[in-house]
């Protein structure tokens, strides 16, 4: 009896001393932070967020236009608005509608307001299929309030439009909440035609797979024509701009630079899939690293697997058996419906959370050779070498259960202390994304012989396989890339392929 009472205060006392780690610790972040969980980033400022109109940014124009646009959707009866079938995707929708979800209905509302040049701004905005949205985002966890505090709470959209290279040729615009839930960017016109039209079946495959899937949790789509009196600043000398928004999952934490090491955007394609070394230079843990990294990691982990100096080393992303076959069982049904869905170029994100407190660096595996080599050629000091260690094994012998304890009892500590504390995050529950991404987003494994936590996120799978992609894969051929290697394959070879890529 008291042998149980003082395991049961022992528990106690533990409990309460995680407790207050796990407190202290984001007392300890905010003391040298201003606020906690929030996005880093530059701010999308308005006229009313700054002093001077020439320090606002002219994305603000367009980000406050679809913030009227999610009201609309949320609120409709703070508008005059009109609802109307979308003509203009009338064919994507035959054949596809219910009793229940109307997926071609387009509620518009027209807003005037002060722009960032100084002039007024017209602006008509669209919500698409709203009620089928506002069911999507009730099966992704998401209720009413908390996505209007995201999208239409206090604080300003993170800008990160410059670290996408597509978006900025487009002429896009690629932006974040604050709180870092949610992912916010323009896509062009044939997406936006893909996606309403895969909008029933996504539904539907929601419904089935909505705890498991990895796919981008769509939570809305709007478009915003703007029109202003001087167009000399934020239209470039046009007249009239259109833009369609859509609003997804962000994969990672709001402060996941501070404490993924390693992401990866993987296609299963080879040819040009790889970071530069500019990109790692510049963006460290940030450069995003693609199929050929981790090949060659792999590869060069393997050739080192039979050294004494390597021995054991595990390489690619090890998740356990189980939740390997899980995690593949339900890919697969995801890229059956991408395939059904007539899309290529997705990729699955990948961000890495080294546990361990760090990870094997491939390129110490580099310098194995020329250290071996080194060694070859110190024959001369090798009997000193040998007489040596003959000498200290008896030591070692009899030391040996006192070190093992030691080590396990360190080691079995660390692992508490990192468990209790989600080491290396900066605070407590900081690895918590802002949306949930389903059952299998975040899951543990390992990573070169380090324990690790895995983001996992299938993403960009708005790119249908058009006339344009047929040709642009024969020109390829033509200039002699491998046409079973390149990004740009038909739906049904791209599918296969990613999930060999993912299987091996």
């Amino acid at each position: 009896m008291i042998f149980a009472d003082l395991i049961l205060s022992s528990l106690a006392y533990a409990s309460m001393i995680i407790a207050t780690l796990r407190a202290g610790s984001r007392v300890l972040y905010l003391t040298e932070h201003d606020c906690i969980g929030v996005m880093q980033g530059p701010s999308i400022l308005g006229p009313n967020d700054v002093d001077n109109l020439a320090d606002a940014t002219p994305l603000w124009d367009l980000s406050h236009a679809f913030q009227q646009g999610v009201q609309l959707a949320l609120y409709p009866e703070d508008f005059e608005y009109h609802e109307q079938n979308d003509e203009i995707e009338a064919n994507a929708f035959k054949h596809k509608k219910d009793n229940e979800w109307i997926y071609d209905l387009k509620r518009s509302t027209t807003i005037v307001y002060n722009s960032t040049s100084g002039y007024d701004v017209t602006a008509q905005v669209s919500a698409y299929a709203p009620e089928v949205f506002a069911d999507l985002r009730s099966r992704f966890g998401i209720t009413k309030e908390s996505f209007q505090t995201s999208i239409l709470g206090d604080g300003s959209f993170i800008s990160f439009q410059s670290n996408s290279k597509g978006a900025a040729r487009a002429g896009g615009a690629f932006f974040f909440t604050r709180d870092g839930a949610y992912m916010i960017k323009t896509i062009k016109k044939e997406e936006v035609k893909t996606l309403l039209e895969m909008l029933p079946n996504y539904h539907e495959h929601i419904k089935r797979n909505g705890r498991k899937t990895l796919l981008t949790r769509f939570s809305g789509i709007f478009t915003v024509t703007m029109k202003e009196k001087n167009t000399k600043t934020f239209f470039s000398g046009e007249k009239e701009r259109t833009e369609t928004f859509v609003i997804m999952n962000s994969v990672f934490p709001a402060e996941a630079s501070l404490f993924i090491s390693e992401r990866y955007d993987l296609k299963g394609s080879t040819v040009g899939r790889e970071c530069s070394e500019e990109e790692k230079a510049t963006k460290e843990s940030n450069a995003v690293l693609k199929d050929l990294d981790l090949v060659r990691e792999v590869e060069l982990i393997r050739s080192y697997d039979q050294s004494p100096k390597c021995s054991g080393v595990e390489y690619g992303f090890k998740v356990g058996l189980k939740q390997k076959n899980a995690l593949l069982s339900q890919l697969r049904r995801d890229v059956r419906f991408l395939i059904e869905s007539n899309v290529m170029d997705y990729s699955l994100l990948v961000g890495v959370v080294n546990t361990d407190g760090g990870k094997l660096d491939i390129s110490l595996l580099e310098t194995l050779e020329r250290s071996e080599l080194l060694e070859a050629k110190g024959n001369q000091r090798k009997g000193f070498k040998r007489a040596l260690y003959c000498s200290i094994v008896p030591l070692r012998l009899l030391g040996s259960p006192l070190f093992y304890v030691g080590r396990r009892t360190v080691a079995f500590g660390n692992t508490m202390l990192s468990s209790a504390l989600n080491f290396p995050l900066p605070y407590y529950k900081a690895g918590v994304c802002g949306v949930d991404g389903g059952a299998l987003s975040i899951i543990e494994g390992r990573k070169a012989g380090k324990r690790c936590v895995f983001y996992l996120g299938l993403i960009d799978f708005l790119q249908p396989w058009t006339s344009r992609k047929i040709c642009e894969r024969q020109l390829k051929g033509l200039v002699g890339y491998d046409v079973h290697a390149i990004s740009c394959v038909d739906p049904e070879e791209y599918g296969r392929r990613f999930l060999e890529f993912m299987d091996t």
